[in-house]
């Protein structure tokens, strides 16, 4: 916040003038602003587009960069009424540690991305996964340092820097005879030359490092997301508008000329980051408060919709389906409300779930959701088949050991997409199911989370199984040409289906002599299906219909 002292004193008498009053009143304005956004945010921090944002990293970076750019407005005013020793420190924390929250929030979009597509090429090729010991290398911080995801190891990096950042800041303040009398270099000076120099240097580091250096390179690496949360619009925005901040504010600082010191008298030199902080306050809030807003919106008119279509077509007002072949605008009125239909959303998950999780994987990153859905259709329907073919199984004796297995699985399915320990991308259930499910399957996968910390990992399959090891990850494009006249099964058409396998082929790392719970049955996942169903017959169907209808819209052209 360097040369906020318009009068060279640290003592000058406080402005309230015009001007002073105008960034007072933007100060409360946009404070109030950010407190209603952040406060609707904690409310709905439990919703699926929120959670997968972080939000304590969000708000702690908000906070940050709030406070600094607060004392940056109101400097005016003060009219260097704040000690240059506050200034520096409030300069060489407040800024590049605000910066640094903001770049870890940042690499939450290709953290998250990187799980997502994870779990969306696991999901269609399940292998078959065999129980072996883990190599270890020489090195065991190296091995932590690879288990670690991206926003770990950013995180980890932004600690690391913030404590050279502290202790440089420590070191200038303790040597620089511009801040107190026993320093080893430079000498003492006015307030207002206080203000310049080399010491203030490292406070802008950051900045100038995010906005030149680790932006443009995000941006380049998350080129090809193209997700409906507008996450690389809100990146690009950002970037744009700290570009200027740090070059600005050495001109500003260490220019000489009258031009540069008349605006220097309004608008102090640390001013300059405003454009970048405000806008980075403005995505980080209020994008996901746009969000809510439209998702609640978007729910409220797609059971209007439906309603409506259900009356009228309880009362016949629909002209009978006369067997010809109708145009587009005709379908995609009165027939939209059924493809908008839990019906749709069951024919979809039970005929072919492709489509829905490419999309919920890719672009709403909410693919833990349909594989979870997805495992569970497969698990009730090979307990189903069971029954089926024999009828009079006793599932109390199990003599041959069907309920032994189908627990397994089970295991397997709680321990991947809900077990909070276990799984990389938990699906959000209510607390109380949660627990529910924690008694059945909890003390079984207790020898899951042992394993995997005692240094056990999955290995698969070779040729000679069917299930060939990948020894390279290739992302794959996804085709959703969807032809909405088709009815609500064209929904579920991918036109590059994948070769997928069920989640029943998966060996189970439970050994057989597990106790299966007297309370587990073919119900266990039914009110976490039911929960997980709703969440995404509220969220991510409607925008999967949405996206369907203007792909064919535009195939249509």
């Amino acid at each position: 916040m360097a040369s906020s002292s318009l009068t060279g004193d640290d003592d000058g008498a406080p402005i309230f003038d015009s001007l002073a009053k105008f960034y007072t009143s933007v100060a409360i304005v946009w404070t109030v602003l950010i407190l209603s956004g952040a406060s609707l945010l904690i409310a709905n921090r439990h919703e699926q587009y929120i959670r997968i944002r972080n939000l304590p990293l969000v708000l702690s970076a908000v906070g940050c960069l709030h406070v600094y750019w607060i004392l940056c407005l109101v400097a005016y005013s003060m009219n260097g009424r704040y000690p240059c020793v506050a200034e520096y420190w409030v300069m060489s924390i407040y800024l590049p540690l605000g910066i640094a929250l903001f770049q870890a929030n940042s690499m939450q979009l290709l953290s998250v991305f990187g799980i997502q597509e994870k779990l969306l090429l696991a999901a269609h090729r399940p292998y078959v996964p065999h129980l072996t010991s883990r190599t270890y290398s020489s090195g065991r911080y190296l091995d932590k340092w690879r288990q670690l995801n991206l926003v770990q190891r950013t995180e980890f990096g932004i600690v690391v820097g913030m404590a050279i950042q502290i202790i440089l800041s420590l070191c200038i303040f303790l040597t620089s005879r511009k801040f107190q009398t026993f320093g080893t270099w430079d000498m003492r000076v006015s307030p207002s030359e206080c203000r310049r120099g080399p010491e203030w240097i490292p406070s802008i580091l950051w900045q100038l490092t995010w906005s030149w250096l680790f932006a443009p390179y995000m941006l380049w690496k998350i080129r090809n997301i193209h997700d409906v949360h507008h996450w690389r619009l809100q990146i690009t925005i950002c970037l744009i508008a700290n570009l200027p901040g740090s070059p600005m504010w050495f001109a500003a600082l260490y220019s000489t000329t009258p031009t540069w010191a008349a605006i220097n008298k309004y608008w102090v030199p640390a001013l300059w980051f405003t454009p970048g902080i405000v806008m980075m306050e403005a995505v980080t809030i209020f994008f996901p408060v746009y969000e809510v807003l439209i998702s609640r919106r978007r729910k409220a008119h797609m059971l209007e919709q439906i309603q409506v279509w259900n009356e009228k077509r309880a009362s016949k007002i629909d002209e009978p389906d006369s067997g010809i072949s109708r145009s587009q605008s005709e379908i995609s009125g009165p027939r939209l409300p059924e493809i908008y239909s839990r019906d749709a959303l069951e024919q979809c998950l039970l005929d072919d779930s492709g489509t829905l999780l490419s999309f919920a994987a890719a672009k709403e990153f909410s693919g833990e959701n349909i594989i979870f859905l997805t495992y569970v259709r497969d698990w009730k329907a090979a307990w189903a088949k069971i029954g089926e073919s024999q009828p009079e199984y006793d599932w109390v004796q199990d003599p041959e050991n069907h309920r032994l297995h189908m627990f397994k699985i089970a295991v397997e399915i709680h321990a991947s997409c809900v077990n909070l320990e276990t799984a990389e991308f938990p699906i959000n259930i209510e607390s109380q199911i949660y627990s529910d499910l924690i008694e059945i399957f909890g003390e079984a996968s207790v020898v899951i989370v042992r394993d995997a910390q005692g240094g056990a990992s999955r290995y698969y399959r070779d040729m000679s199984d069917g299930y060939p090891m990948p020894t390279r990850t290739h992302r794959k494009k996804f085709s959703t040409v969807i032809a909405v006249e088709e009815d609500k099964h064209a929904l579920c058409f991918d036109a590059f289906p994948f070769e997928s396998h069920s989640i029943m082929l998966v060996e189970s790392r439970l050994p057989d002599s597990v106790v299966v719970p007297g309370k587990f049955s073919s119900k266990a996942f039914d009110q976490a299906e039911k929960s997980i169903k709703n969440l995404v017959f509220t969220n991510t169907w409607p925008k999967f219909v949405e996206s369907c209808s203007s792909t064919s819209s535009i195939h249509s052209k």
